[in-house]
């Protein structure tokens, strides 16, 4: 059974260990493994700031992965990973729509949800195809495919947390 709670400072090592682990790291648009000198002030900041929102959610209590939105007035851009030990379960689909459900509760003055997801990263790509987010093409200044879903309540209702 998934869960979704926000994220605590308690997460910390947690959300650095997730960061750092190869598969991320190569999903991502940072490169490279980062230091918890850096890691932690951006993560403490993050926790405290109106426009993000972190999530961690879990299987049976345990933490599975983490999603986070990034506001910018009416729209948000959504990331998220797993835990290596919860990949290739098929949980992707229902963490990431877990996580909007809970987001669109804390935050329903949000309108719309970005994604960039890189072209080579065909698991993400078919998450957020499979949760009705639209593609807008491939963004040549990420360097990744964008999608977006426009959060009516018709859309709202696909995120009742059933995933």
């Amino acid at each position: 059974m998934l869960s979704v709670r926000k994220a605590r400072e308690s997460d910390l090592q947690l959300f650095f260990d997730w960061r750092n682990d190869p598969l991320v790291v190569a999903a991502s648009f940072t490169p490279g493994k980062i230091e918890m000198r850096d890691h932690g002030p951006w993560f403490l900041q993050r926790l405290s700031s109106d426009d993000c929102s972190l999530y961690v959610v879990e299987s049976d209590s345990i933490p599975a992965g983490q999603v986070r939105f990034d506001i910018d007035g009416l729209s948000a851009t959504i990331n998220y990973s797993l835990d290596s030990a919860f990949r290739g379960r098929g949980l992707a689909r229902g963490v990431v729509s877990k996580a909007i459900a809970a987001f669109c509760t804390d935050h329903g003055d949000v309108t719309t949800l970005v994604a960039f997801v890189k072209a080579d990263n065909v698991a993400s790509c078919r998450v957020f195809e499979r949760l009705n987010f639209e593609i807008d093409g491939f963004d040549s200044k990420m360097q990744a495919n964008r999608y977006h879903i426009d959060l009516t309540e018709r859309a709202l209702h696909e995120y009742s947390g059933d995933g």
